[in-house]
């Protein structure tokens, strides 16, 4: 029984660490609309820019100018209503987004509808519906 004592505590530290070092394994999916989702709540447009489909990006403005119309635009909330994979592949979230117009001082949501898809196995994804309409 004396054995089993000493040895007991060196295996729940073991385990502690097993389960810390699969705690911090993520997904790439994840990751990249929780990196969008802090790129807007910081109204980092540049980094928001950059999650956009190469293919979307095509038919929206271009950054300069989207940028001018975003200057105004400061968010002070973001939150994720639903998240749900689509039969096609991708996902769609819901979003309500705060942001408060600097030129006003008002502050508004817009409830924002994002698609995201992944063309490489989801090792990346990609924002197809550009960005929020604020």
């Amino acid at each position: 029984m004396r054995p089993m004592r000493k040895s007991l505590p060196l295996l729940l530290a073991g385990l502690l660490l097993l389960l810390s070092a699969c705690a911090s394994v993520s997904h790439p999916k994840v990751d990249m609309m929780a990196e969008f989702g802090n790129a807007i709540r910081w109204s980092d447009w540049d980094a928001a820019w950059s999650f956009i489909d190469p293919a979307t990006r095509k038919s929206l403005v271009l950054p300069g100018e989207e940028q001018d119309r975003l200057h105004d635009i400061k968010v002070t909330g973001y939150q994720v209503r639903t998240s749900e994979p689509q039969a096609d592949g991708t996902i769609m979230q819901m979003v309500d987004i705060h942001f408060v117009d600097q030129a006003t001082q008002v502050e508004r949501v817009v409830h924002s509808r994002q698609i995201w898809r992944t063309d490489d196995g989801g090792d990346h994804w990609w924002l197809t519906t550009g960005m929020p309409e604020f």
